[in-house]
């Protein structure tokens, strides 16, 4: 074994570099030395880089960045070098170096008793010195093989659950046996409780059961007896703690989400808000109660899916912002969160770390669907696919399995089928529902309402039918669909029609900059108005044709602006106490808007304001509307009443106008159907005569939990 390291040190391949030469000395010297075992990044780091005591893998990437430096420098080697008797190797996920004996035939002569005693004495020692090295060498394979063994066993992918409705969320029990979960159950309650399943057999026992209240994030502590998780309530969210086996549930932290347990279970780590209402990631510690602040993100952030590494050290999280997303870590003795990967348009689903704390697992959106990658930390390269993982997958856990690396990986894969309705307001109808209902233009993807032209003839909406979200337009009675953008791994949003029914403003969020945009009906590539870091969206025409004006943060929070139509040139402030989602009232002489920021999902009310087309003071319209779920037609605000409460879980949702003349709301009407709660920025499309409306509506949201076995 020491002859063949020194024969690679020799190589031209590695005498180019004195660093990965040490590296690799050193960790076969103390593997022969019977070391191998005690060589992990914080050993190599301090005997051999001559770091301190103090020397933090999370923040110092050099022991793993040359351990792959140095497996390419082996295969490269063995790609030209001649065979040998033992073959040296480094598998990932490891420090320990593997040998494997070559294990050469030898061919003895065909007349021994013919050979000269001395030729025969040579010989045989030949043979005694070949077989000690090949008995040293098989010892060493023989070592190892447990290992090699189980590397060469194939991913299997088990079905977990395949129960009607959306099983997510999954937490994986710290022996990889059981796995916890949050479901909504067969009744079509959006209220998910807590669930725990065995992997590999049919008992399943239910933990919490509140039919009022949502239950989501579970996750199981180290020590394998409790599993906490996120109590959703309108307004607020909590940790509660409950014992695997069952019982009473414990109230743990009264504002938080999402919790990750450190390795000692002391402590969680949650999301939750600053005083000043900021989006924070906080340590809380079960004993004192007491609650240290990690990191704060701006306004108009959301941090999501915290994940705290398998050496208690540092912190994966989501952060994400106007369809726009990145995974970021931070330490946990705190200081600024460090972002690993580009912006990616859309939402990134879920985080975990494999169990070595060498990669991030999460599901990023691309052109086919969304894909589940693997991220080294602390190398540049940047995610690579997770392989043998279907699309439409969530990592959600990971925890080793045995020796040899493998892991068994929890993962919840399904995308929700969202299509749109077209409703007839003015319809007769019994019983007050709003029934004169038709499924337009269906497919089995994700379609958010647009915009109806000037005329009302025409719909434009978001689709991501052909693979990625594109403009679609389509007639209201749905002929002539067809597409009419063709950008690639972009986030759009549909804005407004120009007044000549020929061209379509929108916003799209492309890698990290979210611009405005005109598509021409006739053809060709969709035309950039905005450019530069600032958050550009939300087009809305004015009915002259000249501007358009839109959203954009380029002060530091979000105001409406206008600018010219025709080069995006002529830019003006028309707001300066924020403002979102712009709307052009008939006579063109003011600018309705919403006055508070918005997030994506319907439930969250904010105040409609409006603005002389001109710039000026705003003034207050009305307390009370959602963001993306209203428009104007003529001289009234047609708007969307979510569902209040949670006692009822199928009342419906309800439309709504606000006469700004006579300044009094009415009601429409009950609809027939439940708008998409999520998935959305965009709700509700209403015709220029407001007798038309667009709503999405969840046709399927099935998810169900996979186990990935023998992942690496």
């Amino acid at each position: 074994m020491r002859a063949e390291l020194d024969r690679i040190l020799a190589s031209e391949i590695f005498t180019r570099s004195e660093r990965l030469s040490a590296y690799l000395r050193f960790i076969v010297e103390q593997t022969l030395a019977g070391e191998g075992d005690a060589l992990k990044e914080q050993v190599i780091a301090i005997e051999l880089y001559g770091k301190g005591a103090d020397f933090r893998t999370a923040a110092d990437p050099i022991v793993r960045v040359d351990a792959r430096r140095l497996r390419d420098r082996l295969r490269e080697y063995y790609a030209s070098a001649p065979p040998g008797v033992v073959v040296i190797s480094v598998p990932k996920g490891s420090y320990t170096p593997e040998f494997r004996a070559t294990a050469p035939a030898v061919t003895p002569p065909d007349d021994r008793t013919s050979a000269p005693a001395g030729q025969r004495a040579t010989s045989f020692g030949y043979r005694v010195a070949g077989a000690a090295v090949l008995a040293i060498a098989a010892a060493g394979w023989l070592l190892v093989s447990p290992f090699r063994s189980r590397e060469a066993e194939p991913v299997r992918l088990l079905t977990v659950t395949s129960l009607p409705g959306a099983e997510e969320d999954p937490s994986l029990s710290p022996d990889g046996n059981f796995v916890a979960f949050s479901w909504m159950g067969a009744d079509g309650n959006p209220n998910a409780d807590i669930w725990v399943k065995a992997v590999d057999g049919d008992a399943m026992r239910q933990l919490t059961n509140t039919p009022d209240i949502n239950d989501k994030f579970p996750a199981w502590s180290h020590d394998g007896q409790h599993i906490a998780f996120t109590r959703l309530v309108p307004g607020a969210s909590s940790v509660w703690m409950v014992s695997a086996l069952g019982g009473p549930e414990k109230l743990i932290a009264d504002r938080g989400e999402a919790p990750s347990w450190l390795p000692d279970d002391g402590s969680i780590v949650m999301t939750s808000r600053s005083p000043e209402g900021r989006p924070s990631l906080v340590q809380y510690i079960r004993e004192s109660g007491e609650r240290r602040q990690l990191v704060e993100l701006p306004p108009g952030f959301r941090l999501s899916h915290p994940k705290v590494s398998p050496d208690g050290k540092a912190v994966a999280f989501l952060g994400s912002a106007v369809g726009r997303a990145a995974v970021f870590l931070t330490s946990l003795t705190g200081g600024e969160a460090t972002q690993l990967v580009d912006w990616t348009a859309g939402l990134i689903g879920s985080l975990t770390w494999t169990p070595d704390g060498r990669d991030l697992l999460y599901s990023r959106p691309e052109m086919s669907g969304r894909r589940l990658v693997r991220l080294t930390v602390g190398s540049s390269k940047g995610p690579v696919p997770a392989l043998g993982v279907p699309d439409s997958s969530f990592a959600s856990s990971a925890v080793r399995r045995g020796a040899g690396g493998a892991y068994r990986v929890a993962i919840f894969r399904g995308e929700p089928d969202t299509n749109l309705r077209l409703i007839d307001l003015r319809a007769p109808r019994q019983g007050g529902i709003i029934d004169a209902v038709t499924k337009f233009s269906e497919a089995t993807r994700n379609d958010l309402p647009g915009r109806f032209s000037g005329d009302g003839s025409l719909v434009a909406f978001m689709s991501d039918r052909s693979g990625s979200q594109q403009v679609w337009v389509a007639r209201r009675d749905q002929s002539e669909l067809r597409s009419v953008t063709r950008l690639v791994d972009a986030f759009i949003s549909v804005g407004s029609w120009s007044p000549d029914g020929r061209s379509i403003a929108f916003d799209a969020t492309i890698a990290s900059n979210t611009d405005i945009y005109v598509a021409s009906l006739d053809g060709g590539p969709a035309r950039r108005l905005t450019e530069g870091p600032a958050v550009e969206r939300d087009a809305e025409w004015s009915h002259d044709g000249n501007w358009i004006y839109y959203a954009s943060d380029e002060t530091g929070r979000s105001e409406i602006w206008r600018m010219s139509s025709i080069d995006g040139r002529s830019r003006a402030k028309l707001t300066s106490d924020g403002g979102f989602d712009p709307r052009e009232s008939p006579d063109g002489q003011y600018v309705y808007f919403v006055a508070d920021t918005r997030w994506y999902g319907l439930g969250t009310r904010t105040r409609l304001s409006r603005v002389p087309a001109q710039g000026g003071a705003a003034s207050l319209v009305y307390p009370d509307i959602v963001a993306g779920a209203w428009g104007l037609a003529g001289d009234r605000v047609v708007f969307l009443v979510p569902r209040r409460g949670s006692d009822a879980y199928d009342e419906p949702d309800v439309v709504a106008t606000y006469d700004l003349v006579r300044r009094r709301m009415e009601e429409v009407g009950p609809l027939s159907f439940r708008v998409a709660p999520a998935f959305a920025n965009r709700f509700l499309a209403i015709s220029p005569d407001g007798r038309w409306a667009l709503a999405p509506h969840i046709d399927r949201y099935d998810r169900d939990i996979l186990v990935l076995d023998n992942f690496r």
